[in-house]
């Protein structure tokens, strides 16, 4: 921790439950892993604090799943267990003011490059505003690595990535899923525009 902080660069902490989120939040982590099985007591610890939740719900989700990026048994019955705790989790952080962002965990296949859409489509499931899961997949990301100063907006002088997608996603969120453009570093990576003027 210290060596990082020399070097303003910030550290996260994998922990499910409380004995060690608590001693990672109290040695100053940015951010929490995970953080499936917390009590309220670790998460108001956060909020004092201004610890970072990334829940990495929709991995979860993913480890239910036959056919996803973790298909095996064993982590179906256990992605069962921790799904519905890890939800109550953010539910109550969420409603703590706990500072909640988007993650995909890993990379390990398909299933990982859509995680994020459907991270922020289960955010609003859980209470979020519309606005509230969209920041989380953006400007409080780049706050929560440090980097709010050239990423997480569409400003002059900002890195240029960004999407555009076919609906307002303040009154359609799951359209972020299905984006029609995506800029990276300044640079078309894909164009799907005029697919998206053909659909009625």
């Amino acid at each position: 921790m210290q060596e990082a902080a020399t070097r303003n660069v910030p550290v996260q902490a994998h922990a499910h439950g409380d004995e060690g989120a608590m001693a990672a939040v109290k040695a100053g982590v940015r951010s929490i892993e995970h953080g499936t099985y917390l009590s309220d007591a670790p998460l108001a610890e956060m909020k004092r604090r201004g610890t970072y939740l990334d829940p990495t719900y929709t991995t979860v989700v993913d480890l239910t799943e036959a056919g996803g990026d973790y298909d095996v048994p064993a982590l179906r019955i256990r992605g069962a267990h921790m799904l519905p705790r890890l939800r109550d989790t953010i539910v109550r952080a969420h409603k703590l003011g706990v500072a909640i962002v988007t993650g995909g965990d890993t990379g390990y296949g398909p299933n990982s490059l859509i995680r994020i859409g459907q991270e922020v489509g289960h955010f609003v499931e859980m209470g979020f505003t519309s606005l509230e899961a969209l920041q989380s997949a953006t400007i409080r990301n780049a706050e929560m690595l440090r980097l709010e100063k050239s990423i997480g907006v569409i400003e002059s002088g900002f890195e240029a990535d960004l999407i555009a997608v076919e609906k307002n996603p303040l009154e359609e969120i799951t359209t972020v899923q299905d984006p029609l453009l995506v800029i990276s570093n300044g640079r078309i990576a894909l164009d799907r525009l005029d697919f998206g003027r053909g659909v009625k």
